[in-house]
């Protein structure tokens, strides 16, 4: 039986995790049930359902409030909202914790969730992006 991987938050988790002192700085991991739940609700092009997963990932704190941030800034660039992803990613950056993150790591890392994610929808749906 052949499996595929839905895991589409590995390349960007791990180029955020590069700082320690964000790591540090975390504490906790927070709700990221709720991350997992905005990513297959934007690969089926439910926008607005993912971005409300990412309030609630956001409000429970620590190490995800950090993920659905970058997150955000991703499924909005996905769904070509572009000024609210570039005021997310301006919302994002002003966090202390990311401040060691260059922005050449953040775009790589937002380069990468929104392929990953327009990959799992084409399997999916045969369509890489959503209907207009």
């Amino acid at each position: 039986m052949q499996t595929r991987n839905t895991n589409h938050h590995g390349p960007w988790l791990l180029a955020l995790c590069v700082s320690t002192v964000l790591i540090a700085s975390c504490g906790s991991i927070g709700d990221t049930r709720s991350i997992k739940k905005a990513g297959e609700l934007a690969i089926e092009c439910r926008t607005n359902e993912a971005l409300a997963a990412l309030d609630t990932a956001e409000t429970s704190g620590g190490f995800s409030k950090y993920m659905a941030g970058l997150e955000r800034v991703g499924i909005l660039r996905d769904a070509g909202r572009s000024d609210e992803a570039a005021k997310a990613l301006r919302a994002y950056k002003a966090n202390p914790e990311v401040a060691s993150s260059s922005d050449e790591e953040i775009e790589e890392s937002l380069t990468n969730f929104v392929d990953k994610l327009r990959k799992e929808r084409k399997l999916r749906t045969g369509s890489s992006k959503c209907p207009a």
